[in-house]
Order: C-alpha cells, then sequence, then structure tokens
C-alpha cells in the first residue's frame, strides 16, 4: 500500500512538473490538481463508470435507493458528531433523531422514514466543522479518486476517516472495505451523466468543475463571495446534472465528508 501511494506521488510530481502555472487564485496548485484530475478520469472511465453502469442495469431502483438510504444513515451518525462539535444541538439532535428512526422503523436504514416526517437531512463532515469555526475561504485540492476538494476539506476527510463513528457498525475490516466500495459504486451511479454535461457545457471541464464546486461549496459554508470577488449567489448547482428520470438519477447533494 506504501509502495503504490508512493508511486502514484511520484506519477503526480512528474506530470505537475510539465503543467502549466495556476490560472485562479483560488487554485494555487493547479498543476497538481490537474494531474490528479487526468488520473482520476482514466480511473473513473477505466473502473468506476463501467461498475456504476453495470450496478444499475443489475440493480432494481428501489434496491438502489435502499442502499443509498443505508449508507446515508451511517453519515447522519457522523453528522450528528460534527453538528455537536459546530455547537449546533438542534441540528444535532436532528441527526440522532434520524438515525434513531431509520434504524428502527426503517429496517436499520434500508427505508428513509425520517425526511417524509419532516426531519431534514444536515449531512456534516469535519471540514464543515472547521468552516464553523472561521476556515471559511480554502485553496482548491483534487484528491486521488475522491475527486474536488478544499485544502480544509480534505483535512477534514482524513479526520472524518480516522474517528468514523459508524466503524463498529461493522463486524470486520473485511465488511467495512466492502461496504466502502458498494457506498462508492453507489455514489457513482447516481451520479452517471454528470461527466456528459459538464463535458458539453464548457471547453475545460477541469476549470468548470472547479469553480461549480468551489462556488457551492462558498454556500454551503456561508462565505459570500469566491475570494477572486465573483459573487455565488446566481450559481444554480441543478444546471450541472441532467434531468432525472427517476430518483436514483439525481445527484448527492456534495458536503466535506463527501467532497473531500
Amino acid at each position: 500500500m506504501k509502495l503504490a501511494s508512493t508511486v502514484l506521488l511520484a506519477a503526480v510530481l512528474a506530470t505537475t512538473g510539465c503543467a502549466s502555472a495556476p490560472t485562479s487564485p483560488q487554485d494555487p496548485l493547479e498543476p497538481m490538481n490537474r494531474a490528479v484530475y487526468r488520473f482520476n478520469d482514466v480511473a473513473d472511465r477505466a473502473v468506476m463508470k463501467p461498475l456504476a453502469q453495470g450496478y444499475r442495469t443489475v440493480t432494481p431502483q428501489p434496491a438502489r435507493t435502499a442502499v443509498s438510504n443505508f449508507f446515508g444513515n451511517l453519515r447522519d451518525v457522523q453528522s450528528a458528531l460534527n453538528h455537536v462539535l459546530q455547537a449546533e444541538p438542534e441540528r444535532a439532535l436532528n441527526d440522532v433523531m434520524r438515525v434513531a428512526i431509520n434504524s428502527t422503523f426503517g429496517l436499520f436504514g434500508l427505508i428513509d422514514i425520517a425526511t417524509p416526517a419532516g426531519l431534514k437531512s444536515y449531512k456534516a463532515g469535519f471540514g464543515d466543522t472547521l468552516a464553523r469555526w472561521g476556515w471559511k475561504s480554502s485553496s482548491y485540492l483534487v484528491l486521488p479518486l475522491l475527486g474536488p476538494s478544499t485544502v480544509r476539506d480534505g483535512l477534514g476527510t482524513a479526520v472524518n476517516i480516522a474517528a468514523d463513528p459508524t466503524g463498529e457498525a461493522w463486524p470486520t475490516h473485511t465488511s467495512r472495505s466492502v461496504g466502502i466500495g458498494v457506498n462508492a459504486v453507489s455514489v457513482r451511479e447516481r451520479l452517471l451523466g454528470v461527466e456528459k454535461t459538464v463535458e458539453e457545457a464548457a471547453l475545460d471541464p477541469y476549470s468548470y468543475t472547479r469553480d461549480a464546486y468551489l462556488a457551492l461549496r462558498a454556500q454551503q459554508v456561508g462565505t459570500p463571495q469566491l475570494n477572486d470577488g465573483s459573487p455565488t449567489d446566481d450559481l444554480d448547482i441543478d444546471e450541472l446534472v441532467p434531468a432525472p428520470t427517476d430518483p436514483a438519477t439525481q445527484a448527492v447533494p456534495v458536503d466535506a465528508s463527501a467532497a473531500q
């Protein structure tokens, strides 16, 4: 594992040396980010997208929704902890009630009963907690395999993984690894079609993805405008995804624990 990480890092740095200089003040790591973006694109086309397409083909939509709900319920546990750290007791209680209701009446989270009951989904990761206590603006960062993020949210991702309160939900390390893989395929399946939308909408998909992600995160963490002065009020994130034909094709809301 260490060898693979070293090889990947060396490849990224080698590609970085041939890349152009940064073109955005919010993206000082652009040469490296573009290298990782290309690596992610190749990996997605070769592995994740085919897996997601196969998953959609063989798995009925109600079953896909149940899988998504199950992992969403686990994320509510993590969200509750972060809302406590953010001194947001009402949202923390909301998360706890969502977990309690969906884990019992919702058959271990397979059915989302809490949302129709009026309990909103406030997904939060440690990146949001850092933003809550002052780290509002952060440089763009593309994470290997995980995609768009920021330096702040990347750190949040590391903390989320290291201090995951749902780890005890898995009986073995192997089952947890399988669960992480299934969740990744589930998320990718719901995003099928987004890559085509981005490619058709922009001459430079990298810049388009970066600007849209940073604008969305600015809205989520309460930053009034981007570092370059561009307002985010008029951003319509729905333009990034195709009109869904069923609930399974809707995009996943982005937060620190998911996009990091």
